[in-house]
This record gives structure tokens, sequence and C-alpha cells, in this order.
């Protein structure tokens, strides 16, 4: 018996359309100033369409967090089999992105009146990383050391100085600070 399709193939253009309108609207409202309806009249398709495609408004913010080119880098999967270098160089250019920062502040304000949000960000975007930079960072520390304590001080330093300071760090600088906090938590590669 021959399988049936599910239907039509899902439109690529349709697809980026919303994310970058999403994208935008989230940037330039937060979470809760932007509704499906808003994202789908700026990407030009229906409301069904956007819903067909992203149950929640929040399942569309999980995907449109992965959409600056700079978290390719920092796949998993990817930071498993890369040189340590490269995932520090990945995550210094995302956090030197001014629209990645704005985004990442979006996420942090909205967790305060919705923790659900932060919880799930955590477990689709942070705990997978944070599991790969575990093993890929744990040669470069003595035996003993408690890498979740390493990766709170770091994450947390790095999140602090890219979300307060007023000017916004190159992906340079921010690769030289990132390297200095892992020096001075024990880190020799």
């Amino acid at each position: 018996m021959a399988e049936r399709s599910a239907g039509r193939p899902r439109d690529p253009e349709a697809d980026n359309a919303i994310l970058s309108a999403a994208f935008e609207l989230f940037l330039e409202r937060g979470l809760d100033g932007t509704s499906i309806e808003q994202v789908a009249r700026r990407a030009g398709v229906t409301r069904a369409t956007v819903y067909r495609r992203f149950a929640t408004k929040e399942d569309l913010l999980f995907n449109v967090i992965e959409l600056p080119r700079e978290v390719a880098a920092l796949d998993p999967e990817r930071m498993l089999v890369a040189p340590p270098e490269e995932t520090i160089k990945g995550w210094a250019a995302l956090m030197s992105t001014p629209t990645s920062v704005q985004l990442l502040r979006r996420i942090v304000g909205a967790s305060a009146d919705n923790f659900e949000l932060m919880k799930r960000y955590w477990e689709l975007f942070i705990a997978p990383r944070r599991a790969a930079l575990k093993k890929l960072l744990r040669p470069g520390f003595p035996p003993g050391t408690d890498l979740d304590i390493v990766l709170d001080m770091v994450g947390g330093a790095l999140f602090y100085h890219s979300l307060t300071n007023p000017e916004q760090s190159t992906a340079a600088e921010l690769e030289t600070y990132l390297k200095s906090l892992l020096r001075h938590a024990g880190y020799h590669p």
C-alpha cells in the first residue's frame, strides 16, 4: 500500500518570511508585545500559515533564537568535534551582535513574568550547549574542577558584560574577555 503524502510541501519562502518578521517584532516589541497576527501581517502570510508551522508564540521564539548565523558555530554536535578555540570564537561572535544581545535581553525580561519561558530556553538552547562545553573544556582543567561552577562563573560574567555594558563589544574584544575568564578559572588548553 502506498503512503499518503502529508499535503502540500511547506514553502521555504513563507518559512523565512515568518521567522524574519518574528525576529524583527520580538526585537522591537518583546514577546508580550508581539502577536501572531502581527507576525503574519509583516510576513505577508495568513495567521493559519503561521500556526501550521508554530503552535505557539513561544515555539516561534525558540525557532527565532536559532536564526543568527553565529549560532551555527554553537551547535552542540559541532562543538564536540571542533577545537575549543572555534567555540570560543563562536560565543564571542554571537554575543557581539546587537540583535543577539537585544533578543537575549527580551528573553530575560519576559522570563520575569513567564518563568516557563526561561525554563524552556534553558532546556532547548543552554543545556545542550553547556553539556557540550563541559566535554570540550574538561581536558583543560585540573582533575576535580567542578565545571558546572566554572560555566556558571564564565557564562554569568559573559552575559553580565554583554547585557549591561553600554558599549557593544566587538567579537575580538569578547574573545579576549572569554579567554581571560577561562584562564582565571584555571583553564589551560
